[in-house]
């Protein structure tokens, strides 16, 4: 293998780039026109661009896939995950064109695909399977009299969950089937359908496994899915907590026979579910890399796509099952851009700025790392947040602050949805099913109250940093309206912070930082984190992922004296851009100044502001004394700035 084809986008596009370049491949990605400010396009060695448009002319055409592929001499394609990963026609076609395909055989995936067929070869080897009704529509009506309630409806070529329905009565099947039927004709291309027996309260536990062409077949544990919204995964753990070691080995044990039963190679991922009494059944086997092989990386360090690589390519699996050591715990949120306080929306649209998490302790799989739009078109999906840690309750406390630091402007994100579940006591014990977020759709999206006043210092602190080398706007007394009520604040610069009182209680926050927009300061022995960004007279301040708008009602505009005031002969009249007395005069007529030399003292609202010079130059004229009371714009001392000194 020299170089990859990658018909794909976003974060997968980057993950897979990154693993070929590390193995010293070559890459081509294929993106949209939409996309030239994206991460794929950045770090591919190649790109080839496509005319926006429906992706039945592109990401899934594909005749045109292997055109793109034979154009740049790529000799492998890895199609990541999504899209046409699991179509048996395009191993086949990638075969015919003496190209490898990184992935499993067009028959594992032919055989897999189809779900009735999986289950049917499931069956065959003696892995437990849920009740099921196949055939054809007909068939299965014919059947709705006499079937267990609740059931689950799924579509024969459906994955990711989409084309699923429960049904919990029979006039609620009757109704479901037709449409369900129709939609899978639709989203598949075949519009078969299957019933299965609805497990209630089930986990979601998958296993992944690698196997090379030799049949040697290795699982590499199991992870946890079943926190999902829509029959989707948005949340995923690796190991399993709180499920029994006998239980883990009965599923490593029917994933691994699964894959010897078809002679199967490559990644893989075999999914159960297990009910309350510790009981699995077979759910499907996805013949991909899956979204969430990231935890599984974390916990084994071994990376899942090179291999992808090394068994296409023919190498063997250099280790045994006994070699591969399970270490800490994992944990992944799938950043989506949807609301979900509207039952989960789409919610693309224009970013207005995007803040990363510090990646030197988090995992961050990502297709862009500036603002651009995200268009309807694409997966809602947006980025993953990974963490390791030694212990389950490190990795939580881990993924709640790498999710509090990253920050999405502009559209709407599930962000805060997790930020709730991972303080769920719940999902601490570890008390999850896949109806979780049903079950507890109320308490989850919740809005809990802020605390104001860590909004109302913040503001202040935020306020006194940006004013503090301007004395024209540094009034100890600060009138603004949060969230549309008003409020007020003093302060007053201690040695150790400042001393905030808010109507009537004082605060003292110290150990302040601001990087960019990332604030940071102490209250009361406690770490307060937040953002800050200012438009105008208005300041939105994001404190545990929440947005909080915040206006100035003593705000003035940017006051900057080169720009101000009358011009006299070659120099600027520096002007009171508030009523003050003069304290001290530090210049005289004629004296050269430097950048940074003291020039005035004055006092306003009890407060010394000290003047400096803001470049070289001379004074020319001082037209005051100290002790003088000056008015509001009244000339304090030409300027004369535009000389070489």
């Amino acid at each position: 293998m020299r170089k990859v084809f990658i018909p794909n986008r976003g974060e997968i596009a980057v993950r897979i780039i990154r693993a070929a370049h590390q193995m010293g491949l070559k890459t081509v990605v294929l993106l949209s026109e939409l996309e030239k400010d994206t991460l794929p396009a950045r770090l591919s060695d190649e790109v080839h661009y496509f005319e926006h448009g429906p992706f039945k002319d592109n990401y899934l055409n594909i005749s045109f896939v292997i055109d793109i592929a034979k154009h740049y001499e790529a000799d492998c394609i890895h199609p990541g995950y999504g899209f046409i990963s699991e179509n048996s026609e395009l191993a086949e076609a990638c075969e015919k064109n003496n190209i490898l395909f990184v992935g499993p055989t067009a028959d594992n995936l032919l055989r897999m695909g189809d779900k009735q067929m999986a289950r049917s070869i499931a069956r065959s080897a003696g892995v437990a399977l849920t009740r099921s009704w196949e055939g054809n529509l007909q068939n299965i009506l014919s059947e709705a009299e006499t079937l267990p309630y609740p059931v689950l409806v799924k579509a024969a070529m459906g994955g990711g969950g989409k084309g699923m329905q429960i049904c919990y009565t029979k006039d609620e099947l009757l109704h479901q089937l037709p449409i369900l039927s129709t939609q899978a004709k639709r989203y598949f291309g075949d519009e078969r359908i299957y019933v299965e027996q609805y497990i209630e309260e089930a986990r979601h536990i998958e296993v992944q496994v690698l196997a090379d062409n030799d049949g040697n077949t290795v699982h590499l544990f199991e992870r946890e899915c079943s926190v999902q919204r829509r029959f989707q995964k948005i949340i995923e753990e690796a190991p399993a907590h709180n499920l029994a070691d006998s239980i883990k080995e009965k599923l490593y044990k029917d994933a691994v026979m699964l894959c010897r039963a078809i002679g199967y190679r490559s990644a893989g991922t075999v999914e159960f579910l297990v009910d309350k009494n510790g009981q699995h059944y077979f759910l499907e086997m996805n013949t991909r890399i899956q979204v969430e092989h990231c935890v599984t990386e974390e916990i084994t360090n071994l990376d899942l796509v090179q291999w992808q690589f090394k068994i296409a390519n023919g190498e063997k699996l250099s280790f045994k099952q006994d070699d591969i050591i399970q270490r800490g715990h994992a944990i992944e949120l799938r950043i989506c851009a949807e609301d979900p306080l509207n039952n989960f929306q789409p919610n693309p649209g224009q970013i207005k700025s995007i803040h990363l998490p510090p990646q030197d302790n988090v995992r961050l799989e990502i297709g862009f790392d500036k603002a651009l739009e995200i268009h309807p078109q694409f997966d809602p999906m947006i980025a993953k947040l990974i963490v390791h840690a030694d212990i389950r309750e490190q990795a939580i406390r881990k993924a709640i602050d790498a999710n509090r630091h990253l920050i999405v402007r502009g559209i709407k994100t599930n962000a805060a949805f997790h930020d709730t579940i991972l303080q769920t006591e719940a999902f601490k014990k570890a008390v999850i099913h896949t109806r979780f977020c049903e079950d507890n759709h109320a308490e989850l999206i919740l809005n809990k109250e802020t605390d104001t006043n860590i909004i109302r210092l913040a503001y202040v602190v935020f306020r006194y940093l940006h004013i503090k080398d301007h004395f024209w706007r540094q009034l100890p007394l600060f009138d603004f309206s949060i969230d549309g009520q008003s409020c007020s604040a003093q302060y007053t610069i201690s040695s150790n912070g400042i001393d905030i009182k808010l109507e009537k209680d004082m605060y003292r926050v110290s150990n302040i930082k601001i990087d960019v927009h990332k604030l940071q300061f102490e209250l009361n022995n406690q770490l307060i984190n937040c953002y800050c960004f200012q438009e105008s007279d208005k300041v939105e301040i994001i404190h545990q992922l929440k947005s909080h708008t915040i206006k100035a009602h003593d705000w003035l505009p940017e006051y900057k004296p080169e720009n101000n005031g009358e011009q006299v002969s070659n120099s600027n009249n520096y002007s009171a851009p508030i009523p003050s007395q003069v304290m001290k005069v530090h210049v005289k007529d004629g004296q050269k100044v430097k950048k940074g030399d003291p020039l005035l003292v004055l006092e306003a609202m009890k407060t010394e502001n000290h003047i400096k010079a803001w470049k070289d130059g001379i004074i020319e004229k001082v037209y005051i004394t100290a002790g003088e009371q000056v008015k509001l714009n009244q000339a304090l001392l030409a300027y004369q700035t535009n000389i070489n000194t």
